[in-house]
């Protein structure tokens, strides 16, 4: 049962803290899930960040479900882990809540309109900083390769990341495209 608890508090902390979405959420997940926990190893992690963009809906809530379960599955069974995922779950909404409606306590109230404003102009120029920490977090060697240990890995690696950069960002495809096309790059070459 001290599991399920530390589930719902890493994830707690993540809805409280992860600020930007879900990019801004990865650097956090990181660091519980792997980290701090070792309830995934730097596969898994990279893995399940994968499957969270690519399934339908929020990163966040992909990630509670399936790091929920992952984090379980050897230890609690079947059943386990899917009461896992729903307290990873419950982790995550809970502190949307609690910010929902303190968020709406504050605008109804006109006194305390600027100073949620000025709070809000301030954690803007974070959500940059986490986005940029997420990425660099996910540009190890265990998912890149190394250039001195596997070559070819990593500068295949670095031409599809490049590639998906240049088509999402210059030539606007779709998110979903691209990863169809890095998926059958990567079948090829790998």
């Amino acid at each position: 049962m001290l599991a399920f608890l530390f589930l719902f508090l890493s994830f707690a902390q993540v809805g409280f803290l992860g600020l930007g979405g879900s990019a801004g959420s990865q650097a956090l997940l990181e660091h519980e899930l792997l980290t701090l926990h070792h309830w995934l190893t730097p596969e898994q992690l990279a893995d399940l960040m994968v499957f969270c963009r690519t399934l339908p809906g929020g990163t966040g809530l992909n990630a509670a479900v399936l790091g929920g379960s992952a984090a379980s599955a050897a230890t609690f069974g079947f059943w386990g882990s899917v009461a896992a995922s729903l307290t990873a779950v419950a982790g995550l909404v809970v502190p949307s809540l609690f910010w929902t409606a303190v968020i709406d306590r504050l605008e109804q109230k006109q006194t305390y309109k600027r100073l949620l404003d000025c709070v809000l102009t301030l954690l803007r120029p974070l959500v940059p900083g986490l986005i940029a920490a997420a990425a660099l977090l996910m540009m190890r060697g265990d998912n890149f390769g190394s250039p001195t240990l596997s070559p070819w890995d990593f500068w295949v690696s670095v031409f599809l990341f490049v590639s998906t950069l240049l088509g999402v960002a210059v030539f606007r495809f779709h998110a979903a495209f691209m990863v169809l096309l890095c998926g059958i790059a990567g079948w090829v070459l790998f």
